[in-house]
């Protein structure tokens, strides 16, 4: 297949280029709510489809190209496609639940219906039928009307749009969907293979949002997972039945360990303060410490430390604080960010906080010349 490219201009993305037939057969991102068409237009590749230009990664020259169109990636989008049809479908059949939002992502799709109340009764139920379905082998009808015909057609779930003009096509599961749409679909039921809710939750609007995903992405899923399924089996030693109470035994055990460290953090805390006060360093009459460490016995340490006697400075993994009523910790971290550019921070009068690579013979430093200028 091959595409004329009229103009190419350079954008942030890329390039953008218009072709003689607009998008040519490229599918526009976003058109109904799908995914559009990725592929090749010379030795390019195509980024993003626009409404009347297409995104590619490199410089093209003005001319006759040779153009592919990702084959897999259509089959991909008309499997999430009609996925989505047949869940909103049965929503409306089965619970009256009407569908107000639909968007293809790359790695799900979402559906918003009408209702925040649905229960976990419904949902399982609504994927569960929705598989039903898919197992039946149920052949689509794909049609399209003239305008005057297709306003007649009744049993539609979502009504004919009023800035539709021109013949519409319409994509039908025989016995449970109807609709207009010129999106890509599947041929058959079972061609979708596999649907699954992936998670749901509300949103405004009185809404609950459905995430799913439908064909190889849902095998490929279920594959992933059951492989994580075993790699926790392995680490805890258990069946897969038993991984959330192992798991759940290993988080108590961690928050009973954290307690426990942070108790010998404290006490380990205290000891050092004291050690720390017998040994600071003195200028011009100022006390100071800096002192750098584990990050839970550094966050302890202000706690042991008399800022009325000290200017303490403790910290860990480049993320530090300063307290002290002895100087104004303000003004020494607006003297310590402007000299230092990778230096961020800020505080009062007697604390602050501070981040950014620095030694402790370069904030030894900084202190020392803030001190000889008080």
């Amino acid at each position: 297949m091959k595409a004329e490219v009229l103009n190419c201009e350079k954008i942030k993305e890329g390039y953008i280029i218009k072709l003689s037939d607009g998008n040519g057969s490229f599918y526009i991102d976003g058109k109904g709510g799908q995914l559009g068409d990725r592929g090749t237009i010379g030795e390019s590749i195509v980024l993003e489809v626009r409404d009347g230009s297409i995104v590619i990664d490199r410089e093209i020259t003005l001319g006759e190209h040779e153009y592919t169109i990702n084959a897999e990636r259509r089959k991909d989008i008309a499997c999430q496609h009609t996925a989505q049809h047949l869940f909103s479908a049965l929503a409306y059949n089965d619970y009256q639940l009407n569908t107000v939002g639909f968007r293809m992502a790359e790695e799900y799709t979402s559906v918003d219906l009408d209702s925040n109340t649905i229960s976990e009764e419904t949902i399982k139920e609504l994927e569960n039928k929705a598989n039903e379905v898919i197992r039946k082998a149920i052949e689509l009808k794909i049609y399209t009307l003239n305008h005057e015909e297709a306003l007649k057609i009744e049993g539609l779930r979502k009504a004919i749009k009023d800035k539709v003009t021109g013949d519409v096509r319409f994509v039908e599961i025989p016995d449970i969907d109807l609709g207009a749409c010129a999106g890509f679909h599947v041929e058959n039921t079972k061609d979708i293979k596999l649907f699954k809710i992936l998670s749901y939750e509300k949103i405004k609007g009185n809404y609950t949002r459905f995430f799913f995903i439908a064909g190889d992405r849902a095998i490929k899923d279920y594959a992933f997972k059951h492989e994580l399924s075993k790699e926790l089996c392995h680490i805890f030693s258990c069946k897969d039945y038993e991984i959330l109470t192992m798991l759940n035994k290993s988080l108590e055990e961690k928050k009973k360990t954290e307690t426990e460290m942070k108790m010998i953090a404290s006490e380990f805390a205290e000891l050092l303060g004291e050690k720390l006060m017998r040994e600071a360093e003195e200028i011009n009459g100022y006390k100071f410490i800096i002192c750098t460490g584990d990050k839970v016995t550094v966050q302890y340490l202000p706690r042991y430390v008399t800022p009325e006697d000290y200017i303490l400075i403790a910290g860990s993994e480049d993320s530090y604080s300063i307290i002290s009523n002895r100087i104004n910790c303000k003004e020494f971290l607006k003297e310590l960010t402007s000299s230092n550019v990778n230096i961020k921070g800020g505080g009062n009068q007697i604390k602050g906080n501070f981040k950014g690579k620095i030694s402790k013979e370069e904030l030894k430093k900084q202190l020392e010349t803030f001190l000889n200028k008080l």
